[in-house]
């Protein structure tokens, strides 16, 4: 596939919430549990040109995008982990979808969409 051959050579998981509620039989407080799934994607800082086009509070905190294949479910407000170069793990919000690219779809069944994160 050609564009795998781009994508991020340390690890990105898309971190699924299940949000905090109360048991209504037992009336007890049920904490927010997290499941972490492994994906494959390009990372990459927004541009200058990019920037000028968002909100100067959002690239304040920090801004980047995914590229990932179109199949993954991934929607605004989801939780992404990525590790760094330094090993270091950051988390990140993605914040809204940029552009799908459909381009390559009719020939070798690639889609990839890329997605604008603000940092977590």
């Amino acid at each position: 596939m050609p564009f795998y051959a781009f994508n991020y050579p340390r690890t990105i998981k898309k971190v699924d919430v299940t949000e905090g509620y109360t048991n209504q039989s037992t009336g007890a407080w049920v904490p927010e549990s997290t499941t972490e799934t492994a994906m494959s994607g390009h990372v990459a800082d927004i541009s200058l040109k990019e920037r000028q086009y968002l909100d100067p509070g959002i690239v304040e905190k920090g801004v980047r995008t995914l590229t990932c294949d179109s199949s993954l479910a991934i929607v605004p407000g989801d939780r992404i982990k990525i590790t760094e170069e330094d090993t270091t793990i950051t988390e990140w919000l993605v914040n809204s979808k940029m552009k799908e690219s459909n381009l390559m779809d009719q020939y070798v069944d690639v889609s990839r969409i890329t997605y604008l994160m603000v940092k977590r």
